[in-house]
């Protein structure tokens, strides 16, 4: 997919920002889960396009936009908070069987491929679960840092996530290429001057500077990541 005109080409970048859940382990399917047993318990039924709008969102945030679709939204903060605690501890019990074999296809090696040519790596996630997800996919101590859910106030969207991660490495965004899911990561990923990747459906991710099926399509070539984008 083109970029835009007005931004310069880059012919190396210093940093790769990748999500967590749908782009280096399918924990999606987890949340979607979990959230969809307590729409059930609102009397709603969570369709393709609820699912599409959850992604990337806190924990909170996401328990809000389901109310409202549900016509809950009045409940009190004592209830929502109880809410949350079920769904992370739904969630919780679904990922306690991830092994590095759920880690998606082509990741691990990716992640070497850049280690070895000096690129630095950064994980940025809305989840607060991200070091417990990473552990069990065989993925601790893979990153120079880690922004998640336990160290934002603002969700995407908005590219505090991003922008927190560039600056635990010293780095600009223009020299960080962000590889997300979702259409509110790709989102926050312009909204903070990053390159963006995309993750999956060209439809749903169009505003990315490059769509991708895997993982695997993104190749090194004489220590340089050449995402021709």
């Amino acid at each position: 997919m083109s970029q835009p005109d007005s931004t310069p080409r880059p012919h190396s970048i210093k940093a790769v920002i990748f999500d967590l859940d749908g782009v280096l382990v399918d924990t999606a399917r987890y949340h979607d889960q979990a959230w969809e047993e307590l729409a059930t318990g609102f009397g709603y039924a969570l369709t393709e396009a609820d699912r599409h709008a959850l992604k990337g969102r806190s924990r909170s945030d996401s328990l809000e936009y389901i109310l409202e679709q549900a016509g809950w939204e009045d409940a009190d903060p004592a209830q929502k908070s109880r809410w949350l605690q079920a769904k992370n501890a739904r969630y919780l019990e679904l990922v306690e069987g991830l092994t590095p074999h759920d880690a998606a296809e082509g990741a691990l090696d990716l992640l070497v491929q850049l280690r070895e040519a000096g690129i630095q790596l950064a994980l940025g996630s809305a989840s607060q679960n991200a070091t417990k997800v990473l552990n069990k996919i065989g993925m601790e101590g893979a990153f120079d840092s880690v922004v998640d859910g336990t160290r934002t106030t603002r969700s995407k969207p908005d590219p505090q996530v991003f922008e927190m991660a560039a600056s635990d490495l010293g780095l600009e965004p223009k020299d960080c290429i962000v590889i997300e899911d979702a259409q509110a990561g790709i989102q926050a990923a312009l909204a903070g001057g990053f390159w963006a990747i995309g993750l999956g459906d060209p439809l749903v991710l169009a505003q990315a500077h490059r769509v991708i099926a895997s993982l695997k399509e993104l190749s090194l070539d004489q220590g340089l990541v050449l995402f021709e984008i």
